[in-house]
């Protein structure tokens, strides 16, 4: 997983809305075939629960907030 850019955190902060963690884990072997589509069983989704971001925030730290939590999902 590549880091998280600051954009994802303007983002944020400019909608106020809570924020919905996911990770899919699969896709980097079709990605490495050059496949479009699956196999069946073939990619897991991992979906945490809704994160709401303080305004104060900068949007660097809720990308390095938002990637930490991705990556323990």
């Amino acid at each position: 997983m590549g880091a998280f850019q600051p954009g994802i955190g303007i983002l944020a902060q400019n909608l106020g809305l809570p924020i919905i963690p996911m990770r899919l884990d699969g896709v980097w072997g079709m990605k490495r075939e050059r496949r479009r589509w699956a196999h069946r069983g073939e990619i897991t989704v991992h979906i945490g629960k809704a994160i709401s971001i303080p305004a104060n925030t900068t949007p660097e730290e809720i990308a390095r907030r938002l990637q930490q939590i991705v990556a323990e999902l």
